[in-house]
């Protein structure tokens, strides 16, 4: 039985993350950090006997622990990781893994290193609806993927459960980007996936009407060897879903929130894409990936490579011109 630490208690840890730890027979949450009493209180009532600290200085004189689950906001990422990895511990960390590319690398080198492992939480890739399709697209139901088209409709960013910033999503210091790297992120790495190689180009277009400055709306083309992955973000629908399709030479796969249309074959799903934030049960079935890349840290450097295209694509995005 592994032992963990959660940092940051928000509500992707209460809601998305404990209930999967409290189901499971292989890892057990020994601990919380978290800088606020509010949220300490909130990890003691959801998890009684749990060991609280305001600092990782003192989950460490206070807790033997294997790994800790990072759920910060993402400017928040990067301190606890390396803090964990130079104390032994393996990593799990929330999307976005980390803002900065240098950073980015320097915990490569010290997981290498060290002989540890950096998980991130890119769980769209369990949700029962999109595994269904992944199994299409490799049984060759589609032949060879020639284009992938992901489009992702909010109303609005999700709220945050710290008190002192409940939007941070709005946030630029704190979120890094708007919603291509909250929404974007999830998509880069899902059509890599199903390409299953790294994009060797991308356009972009973002549309920045906040008074923070950052992207509320953004359409991205990723090029990759066999085809291009187009997709759409944004906080500004009038309706929240979620819709992607992947087209091969021999068919299409499609799906709309809670559809999966495979040719013919229509199959409805019990739980849209689109319902909900935190997704326990796509973390639940991540979990055991997690847990065994702990125990060999070589199976979880793929994830790794997974989260720095993620950034290198995100960053070469921001770079270009705003575009609408």
């Amino acid at each position: 039985m592994l032992r963990g630490a959660i940092i940051g208690f928000g509500a992707v840890a209460a809601n998305g993350h404990v209930p999967a730890y409290l189901n499971s027979r292989e890892a057990k949450i020994v601990a919380v950090v978290d800088r606020t009493e509010t949220r300490r209180k909130a990890a003691e009532e959801s998890l009684p006997g749990i060991a609280t600290f305001a600092t990782i200085e003192e989950l460490a004189a206070g807790a033997e622990i294997d790994f800790v689950d990072i759920c910060t906001p993402p400017a928040l990422h990067g301190e606890p990781m390396v803090d964990a990895l130079r104390r032994g511990w393996n990593v799990l960390c929330e999307k976005p893994l980390l803002l900065d590319l240098d950073e980015l690398e320097r915990v490569r080198i010290l997981a290498r290193d060290s002989g540890l492992a950096v998980v991130p939480v890119h769980n769209w890739k369990y949700a029962p609806i999109i595994r269904r399709a992944t199994e299409a697209l490799h049984a060759g139901t589609i032949g060879s993927l020639r284009e992938i088209e992901i489009e992702t409709l909010r109303i609005e960013d999700c709220a945050a459960a710290d008190p002192a910033h409940p939007n941070w999503r709005r946030d630029p210091a704190l979120a890094g980007g708007g919603v291509l790297m909250d929404h974007g992120w999830h998509a880069i790495y899902l059509a890599r996936h199903w390409f299953g190689d790294d994009p060797i180009g991308v356009d972009a277009r973002l549309h920045r009407a906040t008074a923070s400055g950052i992207e509320d709306e953004a359409t991205l083309t990723l090029h990759f060897p066999k085809g291009p992955a187009k997709i759409f973000l944004t906080w500004r629908a009038e309706t929240r879903r979620n819709t992607m399709r992947l087209t091969g030479d021999r068919g299409e796969i499609a799906i709309n929130d809670d559809t999966l249309k495979i040719g013919n074959e229509e199959i409805r799903f019990e739980s849209a894409l689109s319902a909900g934030s935190h997704h326990a049960d796509w973390f639940a079935a991540m979990l055991p990936d997690v847990l065994a890349g702990f125990c060999s840290p070589e199976q979880a450097r793929e994830s790794f490579e997974e989260a720095a295209v993620c950034l290198s694509v995100i960053r070469s995005a921001y770079q270009l011109p705003i575009g609408f």
